[in-house]
């Protein structure tokens, strides 16, 4: 079906686009464009920095949505957890946090977020462990494209490590060791790469052939003290750690959030996918594979779609079980973007709310207030990317604020 096909179906319930405006049955929907939020980049808590993740969006945007919206003690949910960002903003500021993603590398990532350990710890526990034990790496995942063979040889021993230790020390260390995996400069256990995708064998051998080089030793434990004294620089550990007492991590599909008591939430902000634009599961092969999370517990659960019906069908059923968790009266702040689709540039917050005025979908559960797009100047390597600012691909936040009804 195609956007505007789709539109027209579940508009009959009077929702439709007049002059650029979202009409509805209940008025027009308010659009507000400013920066609402700083572009500067890591003026948050620097925990919110401890991984790069793809199509995650920034700690000030649940940042501006938690302090308007919530008070101290107030619940606040996020189906689509990614690494953590809304949980860990909602530890900051006070409020029981609930997360969930289908991908049990999200609780890996965002747990030791919650639960900080101090860098002492840390380095006291790394002198523990031994990484020199023999590996035969004949047995093992062929990655020679990306590491060392000695550094291989340590990150082997600190995955066998940690598949029996897991205080939250050790998953503290875990989850720093799973930033360092692949990146771009001397930080990183890999040979030269991408930092926030897990890029294909095939890819990254080219890259080492281009560059004319090949991996060199990278030493593991310095690496990661190194970095975890970075994410930890902004302490408040013992505040965050009383703060997230009561905060639950669950893993699930987002129409199902079986875990999440019914009417507890006071306030959701979200991300879904934007249709088939990210592959999650392609984009995180090695942290998977470091974790050893099989590729079937992910694989055919993350909806990543390029049907438009489907992907409208899916949001709609996360919609209505986020309708039962929340409170009378709350709030749900769902970022969308933009996307090319069948060769045009659709606008998924106009597609969301439409669903909001559907008898097929979910009317009577939500009414809209307003709609924040974000406006922002974009970094050198977002114009590398040919990313114009607020006119091509997915590069504007479009929030759409719905109340439960």
């Amino acid at each position: 079906m195609s956007a505007q096909a789709l539109l027209k179906h579940v508009s009959t319930d009077a929702a439709e686009i007049e002059a650029g405006q979202l009409i509805t049955s209940r008025g027009p929907v308010p659009r507000h464009y400013d920066e609402f939020w700083t572009a500067k980049q890591r003026q948050m808590h620097s925990l919110h920095y401890a991984n790069s993740y793809r199509a995650s969006f920034k700690p000030e945007l649940p940042d501006f949505f938690i302090s308007r919206y919530t008070k101290p003690g107030d619940t606040v949910g996020d189906p689509f957890g990614g690494r953590g960002t809304t949980i860990l903003q909602s530890a900051i500021l006070n409020r029981r946090g609930l997360s969930n993603d289908v991908n049990p590398l999200s609780e890996r990532l965002a747990y030791p977020k919650i639960n900080p350990v101090t860098i002492e710890a840390i380095s006291e526990k790394l002198d523990k462990i031994d990484l020199s034990r023999p590996v035969d790496l004949t047995l093992e995942e062929d990655m020679s494209m990306f590491y060392h063979p000695d550094t291989y040889k340590e990150l082997i021993n600190l995955r066998n490590y940690l598949r029996e230790n897991r205080d939250d020390v050790d998953r503290f260390i875990e989850m720093t060791a799973l930033s360092r995996l692949h990146g771009h400069s001397n930080g990183f256990f890999s040979a030269y790469s991408f930092p926030q995708i897990s890029i294909p064998k095939a890819n990254q051998a080219k890259i080492n052939q281009t560059r004319c080089a090949e991996p060199d030793y990278r030493e593991v434990k310095s690496r990661i003290l190194k970095k975890a004294r970075t994410t930890l620089k902004s302490g408040g550990i013992s505040d965050l750690r009383r703060n997230s007492r009561h905060h639950k991590l669950t893993t699930g599909d987002s129409r199902d959030l079986k875990d999440w008591p019914t009417e507890s939430v006071h306030l959701v902000v979200t991300s879904p996918p934007f249709l088939n634009q990210v592959d999650y599961i392609q984009d995180t092969w090695i942290e998977t594979w470091f974790c050893d999370i099989p590729r079937d517990q992910v694989e055919g659960r993350i909806v990543q779609t390029p049907d438009l019906t489907k992907w409208a069908e899916f949001i709609s059923a996360t919609m209505s079980e986020l309708h039962r968790v929340m409170v009378p009266g709350g709030l749900v702040a769902m970022e969308v973007g933009e996307v090319r689709y069948q060769g045009n540039l659709l606008n998924l917050d106009e597609i969301l709310v439409s669903l909001t005025c559907s008898k097929a979908y979910n009317m009577h559960q939500f009414k809209v207030k307003e709609i924040y797009v974000q406006s922002q100047q974009f970094t050198k390597l977002a114009n590398c990317f040919r990313v114009e600012n607020n006119k091509l691909g997915t590069n504007t936040n479009r929030i759409v604020l719905m109340e439960k009804i």
